[in-house]
C-alpha cells in the first residue's frame, strides 16, 4: 500500500510496511478556522486586536465582539481608544493600521496622537483597509508610548443608529522601522492583512504576509498529516511578486523543516500538498508556517488554502464548543427517571481534595462518601468561576462568566433574554424551590424563575452570629414532608465550609487543637486579607490550624447532608430523587500564597466535588468517571432528568446522562483583566492576561501544582493558550440586566463574608 506525498517540491512514493493497517484519516483540526488563535511573528511589531496577546496593550476604549467562524479577530472601539507601545531608543517608525468603520457608521475620522502630539489623521473608507502613518522619533519616548485615536462625531448611515459610542473595528496594528519595505507594501491599495483568513482560488485560506512565521499548536492525532495548497495572493501575483513557503515542526526552541517551495507570479497554480507530520499521537504538536520574499521579488503575500490536519481523532480533546448532545429538540426520558425529582446540594467553597471520597486522609465527609458509593463520582469536575455569584449564574444558565458577566461587571444580573434553568422547569410545570445560606446566591437574576426562594441566614458574621447549616433543619423537613404530588426541583445551598472558619464544637477540635488562631482571626476578614496582601506573614502552625478549621466546617455540613438524606427518606422521596452534590468553587488555604477564593485559579480553587446519585434502580452505582466535566453541565443534566425540552443553543454544557468523552473547562477569576485556567485531560494552563505570563501543570503527576512546566513543555503551553484564544473568540457576549446598587445591609453582608474590604 502507498500514496503520493509532496516533499520539497518533488513527488515521492511513501511505502508503508507490508501488512500494515492504516485507518482512514478524517479532519481533526481545521487550521483555517483556527487561524485567529494562531501566533504570528514578523520582523516588525504586530498586535492582533481582540486577541489574548493584545489585551495588555489595549489600554482603554476597546470592546470585545463575537468573532464569527472564518473571520479575523478584532475589537470594536469607542471615541478615544488608546494603545500602549513599548520601545527602546526613539527612531523613525512606520505604522500600518488594519481597520474598518463600525457597521452603520459612515467615514469615521480620527486624529492620531502619539504621547499627546498629533502625528496624522485617518478617514476610514468603506470596508476593511490598511492605513499608513509615520511615527516621528522626536515624539517617541524610551519605554512606554501611548498611541491614541480621537474620533470625531460620526455620520450615521442607518436608522436606528449604531450602538453608540462605537466608531470602528480595529483588526491589527503593525509598527516597524520607517524604511521597512515589506511593511510599507502592506499600506498599499489591495494589500491583505499581515495575517488572517481569506478566499483563495480553490478554498478558504490562511493569508500570510512575509517575511513572517505563523505557529499552530494542537494535540496531535494518530497518523497526522498536513494538507494545503500554497499560492500567491492575487495582489502579489499582479505585482510580480514571489515567495518561498516552508513548513517546519517545532520541538521547543528547535525547528525541523519538512517542506519548502518557491511560488512565483508566473508559475502555474500549485497542486495540493500532503505532508506526514513527524509527531507522536497524543503529544502536543507545533507546526510553523513561514513565508519570505524570494530575493527582491516583493510583495511576498502567501495563501495556505484548505490548511488542515487529518488523522485519527481518538484521544484528541473535544473542543469546548457547543456539542450536539447539548442541543435537543425533544425531551430525553431515561429509563426509571420518568417520575423522578431532582435535588441540587451546593456546599459553598468546598474543594474536592478535602473529601474522603476524593482520597482525603481525614474523615471529613462520611455521609457524602456513602452517597458517592451509591452513585457516580466525577473525579475531575471544575467550576467556571471562583466567586459564588459568577459560578451560580453559570450553573443556572449553562453559560460562561465571560458571556453572562454576572459577578464580573458591577451591578449587573443575568440577561433578561437568557432563560434560567428554573424558568425552563417552571414553564413545564415542575415546582422549583431554593433554600440558601449564602446571601450572595440570591438576587442578580439568580433566584429568577423559582416558585419559592428562601434565605436561611442571619448575617452578623463578625459578632459570631452566623447561620449554621443546622438552621436548614427548621425549613427543609416541613417543605419535603408537606409536598403535594408532582415533580419538583429543589436547590439547597449551605454556607459551610466557606469563611468564617469557625465550626461549632466538637467540629472545631475534630482534627486537632483549637489554636493558635484566635476567634477574631477566624471570624473576621482582616487577618486573611492582611496575609493575602503580604502585610502579615502566616506561620505554619496558623495555616495548619486554618486547614483543621476548614475541614471541621466541612465535616459539620456533611453531618447536615446526612440529616437532609434522612429527611427525604422519611418523606418517601429519597429513592425517587436524583441527588447532585457539588460546590460553587473551591478554596485556597495558602497552598499558593492565598487564603480564600476570587483571585487565584489553581486546582484547590477550581476543582469541585460532583456526586450524582440516581433514584433506586435508575442508574449506575459505585462508579467513578475520570473525564473532565464542568458545572455548566448541571443545568442540562437536571433538565434532562425532568424531561424538559431545552431550546436549541440555550445551554453550552451537556447532559451528564449522555456520557461521552470529556472536554475542556475554562475558569476565570473576577478581575477585570482576568486570570484564566484551561483544564484538559492531563495539563492545566494558568494564563494572566495583564502581562501574558503563564504556568503549566501536569495535574496527573502533580495535582498540587508545584512544578511549573511552561518552560519545559512549550508545545503543550501553546496548545492550551491557543485553545483559550479560540474559546474566548467563540463566546457571544450578552447584555446583562442592570441591577440597582446594593443596599448598605447587603454590602455589610458581603464584607462579613470577606468578599469586599
Amino acid at each position: 500500500m502507498g500514496r503520493t506525498v509532496a516533499v520539497a517540491g518533488l513527488a515521492v512514493l511513501a511505502l508503508a510496511p507490508a501488512g500494515c493497517v492504516r485507518h482512514e484519516r478524517t479532519l481533526v483540526h481545521d487550521l483555517v478556522r483556527a487561524a485567529p488563535a494562531a501566533e504570528a511573528e514578523f520582523s516588525w511589531e504586530y498586535l492582533a486586536f481582540g486577541s489574548l496577546a493584545a489585551l495588555p496593550f489595549q489600554e482603554k476604549g476597546f470592546e470585545r465582539e463575537l468573532v464569527q467562524p472564518f473571520s479575523d479577530t478584532h475589537a470594536a472601539v469607542r471615541v478615544a481608544p488608546q494603545i500602549v507601545l513599548r520601545w527602546g531608543e526613539p527612531a523613525p517608525r512606520l505604522a500600518v493600521l488594519d481597520a474598518a468603520p463600525y457597521p452603520g457608521v459612515a467615514a469615521p475620522s480620527a486624529q492620531v496622537l502619539l504621547n499627546g502630539r498629533a502625528v496624522g489623521r485617518l478617514v476610514l473608507a468603506e470596508g476593511r483597509r490598511r492605513y499608513t502613518f509615520a511615527l516621528p522619533a522626536d515624539v517617541q519616548r524610551r519605554g512606554g508610548n501611548r498611541l491614541r485615536l480621537e474620533f470625531a462625531a460620526p455620520r450615521l448611515s442607518r436608522s436606528p443608529p449604531a450602538p453608540a459610542p462605537l466608531f470602528a473595528r480595529l483588526y491589527g496594528l503593525s509598527v516597524g522601522a520607517g524604511a521597512d519595505a515589506d511593511l510599507a507594501w502592506l499600506g498599499r491599495d489591495g494589500a491583505p492583512p499581515p495575517v488572517g483568513i481569506g478566499q483563495g482560488p480553490r478554498a478558504r485560506a490562511v493569508v500570510q504576509a512575509g517575511p513572517s512565521a505563523v505557529r499552530f499548536a494542537f494535540p496531535a492525532p494518530g497518523q497526522a498529516e498536513l494538507r494545503f495548497t500554497p499560492d500567491l495572493h492575487a495582489r502579489a501575483r499582479s505585482a510580480g511578486g514571489a515567495a518561498v513557503f516552508s513548513v517546519a515542526v517545532a520541538d521547543g526552541a528547535a525547528e525541523r523543516e519538512i517542506w519548502h517551495r518557491r511560488v512565483g507570479a508566473g508559475d502555474a497554480a500549485p497542486e495540493e500538498v500532503t505532508l506526514d507530520l513527524p509527531v507522536q499521537s497524543g503529544s502536543a504538536a507545533t507546526v510553523v508556517l513561514r513565508v519570505r520574499p524570494d530575493g527582491d521579488r516583493r510583495p511576498a503575500w502567501g495563501l495556505w488554502q484548505g490548511l488542515r490536519v487529518m488523522g485519527d481523532p481518538a484521544g484528541v480533546p473535544v473542543e469546548d464548543l457547543p456539542r450536539p448532545d447539548a442541543i435537543r429538540d425533544e425531551p430525553r426520558r431515561r429509563e426509571g427517571l420518568s417520575e423522578a425529582n431532582a435535588l441540587l446540594v451546593i456546599l459553598d467553597a468546598a474543594g474536592a481534595r478535602h473529601f474522603g471520597c476524593y482520597g482525603y486522609a481525614r474523615r471529613t465527609t462520611p455521609e457524602i462518601d456513602r452517597i458517592a458509593a451509591e452513585g457516580v463520582l466525577y473525579e475531575r469536575a471544575y467550576s467556571p468561576a471562583v466567586f459564588t455569584r459568577s459560578s451560580m449564574a453559570s450553573i443556572w444558565t449553562s453559560q460562561y462568566p465571560d458571556q453572562h458577566r454576572v459577578g464580573i461587571d458591577e451591578d449587573v444580573g443575568i440577561s433578561g433574554q437568557r432563560a434560567t434553568l428554573a424558568e425552563l422547569l417552571a414553564a413545564r410545570g415542575v415546582h422549583t424551590a431554593g433554600f440558601i445560606g449564602n446571601p450572595v446566591a440570591r438576587g442578580f437574576g439568580l433566584d429568577r424563575g423559582f416558585d419559592e426562594f428562601h434565605s436561611v441566614y442571619r448575617q452578623k458574621v463578625n459578632l459570631g452570629l452566623v447561620t449554621r447549616a443546622e438552621a436548614f433543619r427548621e425549613v427543609l423537613p416541613p417543605f419535603f414532608k408537606g409536598r403535594p404530588a408532582g415533580r419538583m426541583f429543589t436547590y439547597v445551598h449551605y454556607l459551610e465550609p466557606h469563611f468564617p472558619y469557625d465550626p461549632p464544637a466538637p467540629f472545631n477540635t475534630m482534627f486537632g487543637p483549637d489554636a493558635p488562631l484566635s476567634l477574631q482571626q477566624r471570624r473576621e476578614k482582616e487577618w486573611f486579607w492582611a496575609v493575602n496582601e503580604g502585610r502579615v506573614a502566616a506561620t505554619t502552625p496558623e495555616i495548619e490550624h486554618l486547614t483543621r478549621l476548614y475541614d471541621g466546617g466541612l465535616a459539620y455540613v456533611d453531618r447536615e447532608v446526612g440529616f437532609l438524606r434522612r429527611t427525604l427518606e422519611e418523606a418517601g422521596l429519597w429513592d425517587r430523587t436524583l441527588v447532585i452534590i457539588s460546590s460553587d468553587h473551591g478554596e485556597g488555604l495558602y497552598e499558593h500564597g492565598w487564603i480564600g477564593h476570587m483571585k487565584q485559579v489553581h486546582e484547590e480553587a477550581t476543582h469541585v466535588p460532583l456526586v450524582v446519585r440516581y433514584p433506586a434502580g435508575a442508574g449506575p452505582a459505585g462508579t467513578r468517571v475520570n473525564e473532565v466535566v464542568s458545572l455548566l453541565d448541571l443545568a442540562p443534566t437536571i433538565a434532562d432528568v425532568l424531561g424538559v425540552t431545552v431550546p436549541a443553543g440555550a445551554f453550552r454544557g451537556r447532559s451528564l446522562l449522555a456520557g461521552g468523552p470529556g472536554g475542556r473547562v475554562v475558569t476565570r477569576n473576577t478581575d477585570r483583566d482576568p486570570t484564566y485556567a484551561v483544564t484538559e485531560d492531563r495539563y492545566r494552563l494558568l494564563y494572566l492576561t495583564t502581562n501574558r505570563t503563564e504556568e503549566l501543570y501536569d495535574v496527573r503527576a502533580d495535582p498540587a501544582e508545584k512544578s511549573d512546566l511552561a518552560g519545559a513543555q512549550p508545545a503543550w503551553a501553546a496548545a492550551h493558550r491557543q485553545a483559550l484564544q479560540r474559546f474566548l473568540l467563540s463566546l457571544v457576549p450578552e447584555t446583562p440586566s442592570p441591577i440597582k446598587p446594593l443596599a448598605p445591609a447587603e454590602l455589610e453582608a458581603l464584607r462579613a463574608l470577606g468578599y469586599v474590604q
